[in-house]
């Protein structure tokens, strides 16, 4: 169990002070958007005993952590979603980005919960013959205006795969175990890939990668963003898959 480490980039509500002038958005409508944008609650979704974690604190709004770092290598840049934000999830204004910005976010933010992620992987592999990371997420009930690849398929559990890094019996063992808790699976639909820190990526099948995309509808309310009472059942589900795991 423990050469897992658990990723949760997106579950932070956390906007630094410094940066609030930036958006576009009132106070009421920079929190729908958080809803929107924001994988509530994952931090506690995914909490499983004798497991590693590494948790980015800052809103994805600020920065997002996911992205490429270099904007032409993003695909989600012509959108105005690249590692600092410029559009909403409906892809109108969200906030104004400069040249120096973009740096400052980069430098402070960005390369640092990278080289944090590096060495959370590099510390595992050290200790074990493996490092197995979960990239932790959830997804809205109805597909927002954002996503490049929607269609209005939407399943309980997605799971993202990565060719190098995932191997066929940890797909298997994932699609099946949420199969058999009751809950549609799906593999790289509606989101596809996982992450891998890039000193590992393509290069050692030491690390091993898989991403778990909770549809939110199954223990929050989406308008709110509040948690709803199936909240505990589906977070003891993740918790008895992974802990039952042997990778």
């Amino acid at each position: 169990m423990n050469n897992i480490l658990i990723h949760i980039p997106h579950g932070s509500y956390v906007i630094p002070e410094k940066y609030k002038f930036l958006f576009y958005l009132s106070e009421k409508d920079l929190f729908q958007e958080q809803i929107k944008m924001t994988d509530s609650f994952t931090e506690d979704l995914f909490t499983v005993p004798n497991t590693e974690n590494i948790v980015f604190p800052i809103s994805r709004l600020v920065c997002d952590v996911e992205r490429f770092r270099h904007e032409k290598d993003e695909e989600m840049t012509k959108q105005g979603m690249w590692v600092c934000y410029t559009k909403t999830s409906e892809l109108k204004p969200l906030k104004r980005v400069n040249p120096m910005h973009k740096a400052e976010i980069l430098k402070n933010y960005y390369d640092v919960h990278h080289k944090k992620f590096t060495e959370k992987v590099k510390q595992i592999l050290e200790k074990y013959r493996s490092c197995l990371i979960i990239d932790g997420h959830s997804f809205a009930s109805v597909p927002l205006p954002y996503e490049l690849h929607a269609d209005s398929f939407r399943p309980d559990i997605c799971i993202g795969t990565d060719k190098f890094h995932t191997p066929k019996y940890l797909t298997e063992y994932f699609y099946k175990s949420f199969s058999n808790l009751g809950y549609k699976a799906a593999i790289n639909n509606p989101f596809c890939g996982t992450i891998v820190p890039l000193d590992f990526y393509g290069k050692s099948k030491r690390v091993k990668s898989i991403m778990l995309e909770i549809n939110r509808s199954l223990y929050m309310n989406e308008k709110t963003g509040e948690k709803n009472n199936n909240f505990e059942k589906v977070k003891n589900d993740i918790q008895k898959i992974i802990t039952l795991a042997d990778f």
